[in-house]
């Protein structure tokens, strides 16, 4: 990734796109031109847009991302857990390689 678009990535002023594509590359350029984009796998990618430009075109194809929040400090949680023994085991290969998106459930109970 260019150093334009590692600024874009981390920007207010753009917005990140999931955009399917499938391996085509010329859709990105077509659609989103010689601005940034990151491809993630042989099916998505990311297009990070300018803020201005995003009611002009962008349909289909495209799911907005607004934001991305995790949890801050993972390793105490998981250690306290167990979650680390467990994970380090040779054969179980749980490092989350190759996983889009995963949901954790951190136990945290919401009542109306």
């Amino acid at each position: 990734m260019n150093r334009l678009c590692m600024e874009a990535a981390v920007s207010q002023e753009y917005q990140d796109y999931l955009v399917e594509y499938y391996g085509d590359e010329k859709y990105l350029t077509d659609k989103y031109g010689e601005g940034c984009y990151q491809i993630i796998s042989e099916r998505f990618a990311i297009a990070y847009v300018k803020g201005d430009e995003v009611r002009s075109g962008i349909n289909g194809g495209a799911f907005f991302v607004p934001a991305c929040y995790g949890l801050m400090s993972s390793e105490p949680a998981l250690a306290s857990a167990g979650i680390t023994k467990v994970r380090n085991q040779p054969n179980l290969s749980m490092y989350g390689q190759g996983v889009m998106v995963g949901f954790i459930d951190t136990g945290y109970a919401v009542r109306k």
